[in-house]
Parts: structure tokens; sequence; C-alpha cells
């Protein structure tokens, strides 16, 4: 990969490296009135020599870069893993009277094995003497543990396996102990499974557990996709309620994997990697790779066509004021454009150089996205092809729509029929896009940062 931009890509609002490489969110925690957001990181801008790096934040949008937080050793590079708030001490890792944050990530060397690192100070962080804590010499793919307080007492982590993924109970988050499985059977995607999740909802006053599972980039995706199911969790095992008859991924655009959500928090808020394995490494970003995408809020929406579903709604829409009628030009590269409409239309950022993104509602109803002439795209010939140019998602709802699209220079995330589809895309126009216009049955609204 060339290490030269075409321009400055770098978003404002979606957390990016200052340089080298990111991919999957690692290790959300709040704790002490900060926000913890670690991930996979290497020092060049490409994939390689991973270690955690480590960023707090008071309110989601605005970072502080911390010192990395994990390098590898002799177990191998430092993968993809959650952390926990341990505030009762169940560990007796924490020192001095303070409860320590205690990180269990996957050890990648000869076998991915599970291993902890302790910090007191939420800064600076401790390897375990006792690593790995879950211990494998047979499975290939053994990783990603994310850590939950079980609804029984104690703690929980669920674990990627290969083909389905494992959940194991610990008293004191040193000593496990399997005690349950989900899949292979259930499951509607291809791909290896990685980066899971587990956490409760609540719809019309029932408790709904979320399984969320990040599928390996395989062609029926279009590369690297996360899927979800619903149901029941008992505190040894997820069972799914079979909702779904194909697969449902959180997000229907090219660019969101590996999401997990915070530990800690009061509301569901869930980061994702904004990319695709088939052509991250070779972005034309420059001195950095890889970016978050923003934190959204995670809700079920009981929808008429499609049933549950589940539903985000971004955290960065406090940051914007009132909607203000377009009037043809778009005023500098960040802000969010709220459009309402009843049937078929479309929606045209463009620029003088005729590059376009598109979007809007097509003539079956289904919401699209289209980035198939929005600006660069030889970087990679993956990125390139017309198959990762346009995807469309059939919607929940009937009747009228609204979209939400929150534009931050290089990166989109779209939203319709009150979140239950998202598309978030990665684009690279040559130069920013100066004109908006719509055809078709529909109204916009633009809204700038207070």
């Amino acid at each position: 990969m060339s290490t030269k931009a075409l321009r400055n890509f770098r978003p404002d609002l979606h957390y990016t490296p200052k340089s080298g490489w990111i991919n999957d969110p690692n290790g959300l925690v709040y704790a002490g009135g900060k926000y913890h957001l670690f991930a996979q990181y290497g020092p060049e801008p490409q994939w390689g020599d991973i270690h955690w790096s480590h960023a707090v934040s008071s309110d989601l949008i605005h970072w502080q870069d911390l010192p990395l937080a994990l390098a590898p050793d002799s177990l191998g590079m430092v993968f993809s893993g959650s952390a926990v708030y341990d505030n009762g001490n169940t560990s007796g890792l924490g020192t001095g009277g303070r409860a320590p944050i205690v990180a269990m990530y996957t050890s990648h060397g000869c076998h991915e094995q599970q291993s902890l690192a302790v910090s007191q100070d939420g800064v600076s962080f401790t390897k375990y003497p006792g690593n790995p804590v879950i211990p494998n010499r047979e499975k290939p793919d053994f990783r990603d543990p994310k850590v939950l307080r079980n609804p029984g007492g104690g703690w929980t982590v669920v674990l990627a396996a290969g083909d389905h993924v494992e959940f194991y109970a610990s008293k004191d988050l040193i000593s496990w102990r399997q005690t349950g499985s989900f899949g292979p059977g259930g499951n509607l995607s291809k791909g290896v499974w990685e980066c899971p999740d587990l956490f409760p909802l609540t719809l019309g006053g029932r408790e709904v557990w979320v399984l969320i599972v990040s599928m390996g980039a395989c062609p029926e995706n279009l590369g690297s996709r996360t899927q979800y199911f619903l149901g029941n969790f008992d505190g040894e095992t997820f069972t799914s309620d079979g909702s779904f008859t194909k697969p449902e991924f959180i997000d229907s655009g090219f660019d969101n994997y590996a999401g997990v959500t915070f530990f800690g928090t009061e509301e569901r808020i869930l980061v994702g990697w904004a990319a695709n394995w088939v052509y991250a490494n070779n972005l034309p970003t420059g001195e950095f790779c890889g970016q978050m995408t923003l934190p959204r809020v995670l809700s079920l929406v009981d929808t008429p066509l499609g049933g549950p579903r589940l539903a985000g709604a971004p955290v960065s829409d406090r940051l914007f004021g009132e909607p203000v009628p377009v009037s043809g030009s778009l005023p500098g590269e960040v802000y969010k454009l709220t459009v309402s409409g009843e049937g078929e239309a479309e929606i045209s950022l463009s620029n003088s150089l005729g590059e376009a993104f598109l979007f809007g509602v097509d003539s079956t109803g289904d919401i699209y996205i289209d980035r198939s002439s929005s600006g660069a795209r030889d970087f990679d010939p993956e990125f390139a092809k017309p198959e990762y140019g346009r995807i469309s998602a059939p919607r929940f709802f009937d009747g009228p729509w609204t979209l939400e699209l929150t534009f931050d220079r290089s990166i989109c995330e779209l939203f319709g029929d009150k979140g239950t589809r998202a598309f978030t895309q990665l684009l690279y126009p040559t130069e920013p896009y100066t004109s908006i216009d719509i055809k078709g049955n529909a109204r916009a609204g633009i809204s700038l940062i207070k």
C-alpha cells in the first residue's frame, strides 16, 4: 500500500489513530467517568505486529489517545477481547482498595488461547502471571472473548470457535468452565465466526437476548459482515428463537465489522470497525488506516414487516442543530441530512468532477446506497468492482419513510425505518462534494454541528 493519501480523508466524528493501523474495537468499558476504547493496532498503516491501542472519552466523540495498553509476548500477538470494571474485586486482582479493569484477550501464537491483563489506574496494564486462563491446544480458531455479568451471578465469557460460539462461567474471572455452545446449527451465514457479543434488551416489557457474531469475509456476504440472533440466555447457553430465515446483519452496508458493546453503560452502545477485510489494507488514507464507526445506541423495534429487529441510533446526533431546508449546496464535509419522503426518491451528493454519491428508496421499496461513481476506487481492485458499488435492503415498514445520513468526509452512516436499517460506507471523493440534488417525492433538511 502507498502511504500517500489522495487528500485529507481523516474524518472528524469517527475515531482514527494518529498513525498506523487499527481494526477491531476491543475492551469497550465505562469506568471512572470515562469511556475506554481499545483496538487492534499496528504501527504501520497495514495489518501487522498487533497490539492494543487505547483512547478515552467523556462523550464518545472526542477522544484522547493514551499509551499502547498491551503488546505481544511469548504467547503471541494480542488479538481481540473485552474488558470489565470489576467493582466488587471478585478477581482479587485489585490492590489498594481499588476496583480493577480486567481485560481478557486472545493470545495468538501457535494456538489461540485466552489471557488476562489488569489495570489499577485505567492506563497501565499488567498481564496476569498465570496466563493463559483458558488454554487451547486443539481448536484452530478460538478467539475474541467477550466477558459479561452472568444473570445468575458471577461472570460469563462467550468465545468464537470456528463455526460456533462457546460459553464459559467463572466466579473470579480466572478459573473458567464451559457451560454451553451455540452453532453451527441455527447459523444462517457463511464465514468463520468472530467477535461475539451477548446482551439483553427489552421489547414490549419482555427481555430478549441478542447474540452478535461477526462472520469472516466470504463472497456470499461481499466480504466481512456482522450477523445477529435473537433468543434467550439461561446463564449457561444461548438459544435462538428462530426469528429469521436468512442472515440478518446489524448493518446492510459494506463497512461495519467486529462490532461489540460497552460494559458498564446504562444504554447498550455498540462500536464497530468501519472497514471490510476484502480491501481494508489498501485504503487511500496515508499515514493511518482504519477507523471506528459512530457509537450507536441499540434497541429492539417490533416492525410490521420484519417482526423484532435490532435498531441503532448514533450518539453523534446530539451534536447537530435543528435541520434547515436544503438549498442545493453543501456547507462543508461534516453534516447530517434528514430526508423524508414517500415512494421512490434519490438523493445525490456531487462535486465539480462529476463524482456523485447516491442514496434513497428505489421502485421496489428497498433502501439503497451507491458509491459506484463517488470518487477514487482504483486503489484496490476489489473496492472497484461493481458489486462493492451499490447495495440495497428491503424496508421493515410500509408507507412514508425518513432517512438520516451522517456524512463525515470519507465515511457516511445512513439510518432508516427507526434505525432498523443501517448502511455504513467508505467513500473517497477526489474533491469535496458541493451540491445536493433530490429526485422524487422527498424533502431534505441539513444540520451542522452546534
